[in-house]
């Protein structure tokens, strides 16, 4: 759930789920998808995308993601390289690629994140998702919290601030995001998150 205590209009709720497979060798693949409900704007907003890495060792993972963005009539086709690195404690993970539409309209999409464990099943995330083109920008920056459930699911909040650019034309605003999660199976979860556009317009966009 993503709200805006500015914008009384936007914000939205978000479902997400991903899958990780281990094929040997050190070589893995995972899909991940994701659907976005706004308060208001366009409809039918999903991402689709799958991520191919390797495990150069235990702690690091080097991959390539590929998928689709869909925003009504609108596709967005987005390609990319990604790394993360497992500290034990927690991780971080960077990713840089290109996202394009059927007009031939490209932007880099980039970003990083990270997490730390802390006692008693607390832990703090944060995470920088952007994206830059002709005369057009975006990033989202999210700091926050972690409360994972014994025997349970995962419990999160985290303060964001959403800048929009175009042209000379600068606008940003901050949002709250309240997550759930729940990982499945002996690694607690997929070694990549969520890549797209969308990630980086979190309270919504209007038609």
């Amino acid at each position: 759930y993503t709200d805006s205590p500015d914008l009384e209009d936007l914000g939205g709720v978000s479902y997400f789920g991903a899958a990780e497979v281990a094929l040997g060798f050190g070589v893995s693949v995972a899909v991940d998808a994701t659907a976005y409900n706004y308060d208001i704007g366009i409809s039918d907003i999903s991402n689709l995308t799958a991520h191919v890495l390797y495990n150069v060792d235990p702690s690091t993972a080097i991959g390539g993601f590929f998928g689709q963005d869909n925003a009504g009539d609108a596709d967005n086709r987005i390609i990319g390289a990604e790394v993360a690195y497992d500290f034990g404690l927690g991780d971080v993970q960077g990713y840089i690629g290109s996202a394009s539409d059927d007009a031939g309209e490209d932007v880099t999409i980039y970003g990083a994140a990270a997490t730390y464990e802390l006692a008693n099943g607390f832990g703090i995330v944060g995470s920088l998702n952007s994206f830059s083109g002709d005369d057009v920008s975006a990033s989202a920056l999210e700091i926050g919290g972690t409360y994972q459930l014994a025997q349970g699911p995962t419990l999160g909040a985290r303060l964001g601030r959403q800048g929009l650019g175009a042209g000379d034309d600068t606008e940003s605003e901050f949002y709250l995001v309240l997550q759930a999660s729940v990982a499945l199976g002996p690694n607690g979860g997929t070694t990549f998150g969520r890549r797209g556009a969308f990630e980086v317009l979190k309270i919504g966009i209007e038609e």
